[in-house]
């Protein structure tokens, strides 16, 4: 009886010797994570091919969702004008709301009148007074352009107040173009192949359940 308790007293010890190391990886874990919001962010460097705030340049310059990538550090704490089509939806929080701001070339108008594929999806995350954002009547969406609209405010490589996320605070909004409703084409084509590749699967499917049963 005494020896086998012997032999599980090395098992206890090394399952307490690793809960012991899980705990103290955890405290580690939580006492980084909790000074993290005090140490000053890490410059970004800057990318010489996008624009560069000047040192004299008023406050409001029109700025763009991808030269405020390339150069976060530089643009950071600074008052910028942006432009984008609002898509998604409203998002209130309280006395202020999320709305966000796309101005890449689908801005402009969809698939059918660009032409077709024309680059990717870029913008910006914009924390607005509710009351400003109420201006706005319509939020892009697969059957609707959102409305283009002007805001200015303070950009933040990583926000503080947002869990370090980028953000534009805007004090203003102004709407410069309504949206409307788009209408999409039916894909004859596209459906003709998935039709097909429907057949297809289903006499593949037959054709295993008679092999199976033989």
């Amino acid at each position: 009886m005494v020896d086998g308790m012997r032999e599980k007293n090395p098992i206890k010890k090394a399952i307490l010797i690793f809960l012991a190391v899980l705990a103290l990886g955890s405290l580690l874990f939580v006492f980084l994570h909790g000074i993290r919001g005090f140490l000053p962010a890490q410059s970004l460097g800057d990318n010489p091919g996008y624009k560069l705030p000047e040192s004299n340049a008023p406050a409001g310059e029109a700025v763009d969702s991808v030269t405020l990538v390339e150069n976060a550090a530089a643009w950071n704490g600074r008052t910028i004008t942006f432009t984008g089509e609002t898509i998604g939806e409203f998002m209130a929080r309280g006395d202020m709301a999320w709305i966000h701001l796309n101005d890449d070339s689908f801005k402009d108008g969809n698939l059918e009148e660009n032409g077709g594929l024309a680059g990717y999806n870029s913008g910006h995350a914009v924390w607005i007074a509710s009351v400003d954002a109420t201006k706005i009547s319509m939020y892009g969406d697969y059957t609707h352009s959102g409305d283009i609209v002007k805001v200015t405010g303070e950009f933040h490589a990583a926000c503080r107040e947002h869990g370090g996320d980028m953000d534009i605070h805007a004090v203003s909004l102004v709407v410069l173009q309504p949206g409307h409703a788009v209408s999409h084409e039916f894909a004859f084509n596209k459906a003709l192949i998935a039709l097909a590749l429907c057949i297809v699967s289903g006499a593949l499917f037959a054709i295993r359940r008679m092999l199976a049963r033989k």
